[in-house]
């Protein structure tokens, strides 16, 4: 049993700084940019303006969650998944969008 709870500690350590990093990576793309420099109009403009920056935040979210050991053990891994498909749209506008 200790070696259990010893090994959730770790993973809410670990947890809890991949929040930390993620949280800085969120801060710079949203006050410095990510760096995708394709502007487009409407909904595939909008995606490649926050997409990114969407993606960081709610892997923060996933991470912080589980760091904290509270809530549904399901809601990180749902914020998880919320994040893999923005970032799929991410990537669909990006490489599919055409000029």
């Amino acid at each position: 049993m200790e070696i259990r709870r010893a090994q959730g500690r770790t993973v809410r350590m670990a947890a809890g700084l991949g929040a930390v990093a993620a949280a800085v990576v969120t801060v710079v793309f949203a006050t410095i940019g990510d760096g995708v420099g394709d502007e487009a109009p409407g909904l595939r403009g909008a995606v490649l303006e926050y997409g990114h920056t969407a993606v960081w935040g709610l892997l923060t979210a996933a991470l912080a969650v589980t760091a904290a050991d509270r809530g549904p053990r399901w809601l990180p891994r749902t914020i998880g998944y919320a994040s893999l498909a923005v970032y799929a749209g991410f990537l669909a506008a990006l490489v599919f969008g055409g000029k």
